[in-house]
């Protein structure tokens, strides 16, 4: 791979590398060369790797579905061209002898929740497993309005990129890194039309590049009224079965309370009924919130 010169040209046209861009990496086609072929020889070994850890991972419940990868050959050199810059201002340029550890996501694997707030299940559980193995602190990146109260004081939150997600990079037990990311199926899927249609095309247009920001609004608006609707339904089934009940039933139950004795043990329990019906009513106006947004949305 990228021996011969058409091989080369062929690859700076699919990746859109310039001769400059080339030049800036201060790398050689036969350092590049050597590096492909090694990561294509270790193929196999890091598959078999990353999908011992997906394997692990699979059991945690609050995981809905994930999926693994080894980094495409292509992409990792290109990777190396882009970022190599960066790598020489710090005297620690790029090579054969230091990729496995540089490049953070030679194995992948991504884990897809339902609902935001499973994250803090996926959380614990990824924290329980790997923390030794951590390269880096995990961190979110969100959206600039985005609710982060989940995320802190738990990950270092990022605001730079244009799509959510939460990032682990552990080192696996044969050495290289392997990235962990955790989102939603809502994230996931504005991501995938995101690199579909933006990357390819380098979007400048500013009436698509709007579009393509309301859809990722739109996205996290759907996340967080399924993570409303969800949070509605659980707390009023626990409610049910703590006994949650009307104003009427309520005020008949002091009506007949207050008939029996006037002790501190009924009044108590006055007070934990009062509680039980606010609970009911606050349920009520987010019953009530919820049809006026989706008949507004109709």
């Amino acid at each position: 791979m990228l021996s011969t010169e058409k091989e080369q040209i062929d690859f700076c046209t699919e990746f859109n590398i310039s001769g400059e861009k080339f030049r800036n990496s201060r790398l050689t086609w036969e350092e590049l060369a050597q590096i492909a072929d090694d990561f294509e020889r270790k193929r196999n070994e890091h598959r078999n790797t990353v999908m011992q850890y997906a394997e692990v991972l699979q059991k945690c419940l609050g995981v809905h579905s994930l999926s693994y990868r080894v980094k495409d050959t292509k992409h990792l050199i290109e990777k190396i061209i882009r970022k190599n810059p960066k790598y020489l201002e710090t005297g620690n340029a790029l090579c054969l002898d230091n990729y496995e550890q540089e490049i953070t996501d030679l194995m992948g694997i991504r884990i897809l929740l339902l609902f935001k707030e499973d994250w803090l299940e996926v959380h614990n559980y990824v924290m329980g497993m790997y923390e030794e193995a951590l390269l880096e602190t995990p961190f979110a990146y969100v959206r600039e309005g985005d609710d982060t109260r989940l995320y802190e004081d738990k990950v270092e939150i990022r605001k730079e990129k244009p799509y959510r997600s939460v990032h682990y990079v552990i080192q696996s037990d044969k050495g290289a890194a392997i990235e962990i990311q955790v989102r939603t199926l809502y994230e996931e899927a504005w991501s995938e039309i995101d690199h579909k249609l933006r990357y390819p095309y380098n979007l400048t247009n500013e009436m698509l590049a709007n579009y393509i920001n309301i859809m990722n609004r739109l996205t996290g608006m759907g996340d967080e009224m399924g993570t409303f609707i969800h949070s509605y339904i659980k707390n009023f089934q626990e409610s049910l079965y703590a006994g949650v009940t009307d104003d009427n039933e309520v005020y008949h139950f002091i009506l007949r309370e207050i008939e029996k004795c006037d002790n501190a043990e009924v009044k108590q329990t006055i007070a934990d009924k009062i509680k039980q019906a606010d609970s009911y009513r606050e349920m009520k106006k987010m019953s009530d919130l919820l049809k006026d947004v989706l008949q507004y949305k109709q």
